[in-house]
């Protein structure tokens, strides 16, 4: 355990961006309760003015069981929380009509971002991977190494390596994600880089890695000041 502390810890002072973290909750939701759901949310986190980053709703298109939607909440850990001043009835009026249209809730965990590259403003959908990793501080290495030989492959669609603090998903102690256009818009980019010889490359150089599971999202919320402001947060990602 102490050495798995050590390798994380190192592995965020390389990453660089080590203060942000995130916090993930997964619920089912009904399909005829889906757009009270995301109203309730609007209503709520769209008018909200964040200390830092901002909250996701996702819907888990493939994977996952009986869970279909994924609530994330990310920021800085150095200034995590709200500038906007509530009354002390509008929060818990807020989670108690929203949890009127959750039939169940699943897993919980919290982590944070080792590093991420792009932007993914065009992509709606996102494929993740929950891995097992012995060695962080060699499977960082190879990533960014198989990214780097597929720059014309990946273009500027957002790619994320998370490191889990809390909970760990599945016995998992890292996830990798990627944006794209859609489902078979992903199929293709993993034909592609199945194709050129760099997958080989990177499964041999990784170390020893456990794949857990993956899932497939799709964006339906991202809440942020930027958003909030332009009321844009129903947009892509």
């Amino acid at each position: 355990m102490k050495k798995l502390i050590f390798l994380l810890t190192l592995l965020f002072s390389i990453s660089g961006i080590a203060q942000t973290i995130f916090a993930i909750s997964n619920y089912s939701v009904p399909q005829k309760d889906m757009n009270s759901f995301l109203e309730l949310n609007d209503d709520y986190f769209g008018d909200i003015e964040f200390k830092s980053g901002g909250v996701i709703i996702d819907w888990i298109r493939i994977g996952n069981g009986d869970f279909n939607v994924r609530v994330g909440r990310y920021g800085d850990m150095n200034n995590w929380g709200i500038k906007t001043e509530l009354s002390e009835y509008e929060g818990p009026n807020f989670w108690f009509r929203r949890n009127q249209h959750i039939t169940d809730s699943g897993p919980r965990y919290a982590g944070t971002s080792v590093y991420r590259q792009g932007d993914g403003s065009k992509h709606n959908t996102q494929q993740r991977w929950f891995l097992k990793v012995e060695n962080p501080v060699q499977f960082l290495k190879a990533f960014k190494t198989f990214l780097n030989d597929n720059k014309k492959v990946f273009g500027d669609r957002w790619i994320h390596l998370a490191a889990y603090t809390v909970g760990n998903p599945g016995g998992a102690t890292h996830s990798v994600a990627m944006s794209g256009e859609s489902w078979m818009e992903l199929e293709r980019v993993r034909a592609q880089v199945f194709a050129n010889g760099s997958v080989e490359k990177f499964l041999s150089s990784r170390g020893k890695v456990e794949d857990v599971y993956n899932v497939l999202h799709r964006r339906m919320r991202h809440y942020s000041n930027e958003r909030n402001k332009s009321k844009t947060y129903d947009d892509m990602w």
